[in-house]
């Protein structure tokens, strides 16, 4: 009976700092959805336009998050980063999983995921938070 109180006491404090943590980076940003001004975002009505066709001309990342996802928030500032640090070359922008039915219909199963895409093909997928070096790397590889 112990060992049971004490897995559920240690998950309940695991859920209660990580919903805290969660809590403490909405409130920093002012609310869910706030992102740098350089990250786009995309939906199912623009994903055509602003992800396959622009792909021609420059490479696109897609970031699949939902605003749950604690991993997701984890991503969030580097992705910030990188566009900011390719403002120009590369097209960056986030597409919301709880609010479009894009991903499901692309297959998209686990999140955070992460799409380099160059005329209209994926060139480079990741899952779960990857180093800001990493994603840059892949960017300009699908670029040039």
């Amino acid at each position: 009976m112990n060992k049971s109180r004490t897995i559920i006491v240690s998950v309940a404090a695991f859920l209660v700092c990580g919903g805290l943590i969660v809590g403490w980076s909405v409130y920093q940003r002012g609310g869910l959805g706030d992102t740098n001004a350089a990250v786009r975002v995309f939906t199912d009505d623009n994903f055509e336009k602003e992800v396959v066709e622009a792909s021609t001309r420059h490479p696109i990342l897609v970031d699949f998050y939902a605003p749950w996802c604690f991993p997701c928030r984890m991503l969030e500032p580097i992705i910030e980063e990188v566009a900011r640090e390719l403002e120009g070359q590369a097209v960056i922008g986030k597409l919301d999983t709880e609010r479009n039915l894009l991903p499901r219909r692309l297959g998209v199963t686990q999140i955070p995921a992460v799409w380099i895409v160059k005329d209209g093909e994926i060139r480079e997928s990741f899952r779960g938070v990857v180093p800001k070096e990493t994603i840059i790397e892949a960017i300009k590889k699908a670029g040039s």
